[in-house]
């Protein structure tokens, strides 16, 4: 289980807090599960960059809330573990988010749909390295060696988790998307991903129903006596 859906109702309640705000805050509390370099290599569409990274999620906090899984959607940005919390963060819906490829933001909810277990440096590594490959491809198809983003060597290799991206990517078109994608912006930092799962209509009548019940109370307390 990925640590994103540990706490959905918790994270939720973060979120609408969050979107009432005019800024967040995003702490960046470490790696959750590890990490392995790659290199990398992005080419137009996208603006022109190379170099090697380190792939894996990150451990946040929004707003001082509970923490939870984000992976990086911004390989020309930077971020520190060892810096205060960073300020001007928003929270927008993944399709509002401005991604090379079209279908990002729906692939990306199908990645993390698919049910992977992610809980090692390996697993961490191949599930930023797919969720890079489908920010910045603009191809028909994903191909880690080829095509506008290309993902390559490092530890991401020798460790395996380069051919697990690759074949996590290959599946996903049989994968229905049930997650809602999140994107967490920044003008000067890393711009972060992260899911949470779509309510079941049951959960939909529950919160509608806690929501009667409080403006019922509300109501009867102020009626005169």
């Amino acid at each position: 289980m990925h640590g994103y859906i540990v706490r959905p109702v918790m994270l939720a309640c973060v979120m609408l807090g969050a979107t009432q705000a005019q800024a967040d805050t995003l702490d960046f509390l470490g790696f959750a599960n590890g990490s392995r370099w790659v290199n990398f290599s992005v080419s137009a569409p996208n603006v022109a960059a190379s170099g090697s990274v380190s792939s894996g999620g990150f451990a946040v906090s929004l707003n001082s809330g509970p923490s939870f899984t984000a992976y990086c959607v911004d390989l020309y940005q930077s971020i520190s573990f060892s810096a205060p919390a960073y300020n001007n963060y928003s929270v927008v819906a993944g399709p509002l988010h401005a991604f090379a490829n079209a279908d990002a933001a729906t692939d990306i909810g199908r990645l993390f749909s698919a049910g992977h277990v992610v809980n090692n440096a390996k697993t961490q590594s191949a599930f930023q390295i797919a969720i890079w490959e489908i920010s910045y491809e603009t191809a028909d198809s994903y191909n880690l060696g080829s095509g506008a983003a290309r993902f390559f060597g490092g530890t991401a290799a020798s460790s395996g988790a380069l051919a697990l991206a690759s074949s996590w990517l290959s599946g996903l078109g049989s994968v229905t998307n049930n997650m809602t994608v999140s994107v967490l912006e920044h003008r000067y930092r890393q711009d972060q991903v992260f899911a949470t799962p779509v309510p079941e209509p049951s959960t939909y009548a529950l919160m509608a129903g806690g929501l009667l019940g409080v403006g019922f109370v509300a109501r009867r307390r102020k009626q005169p006596r």
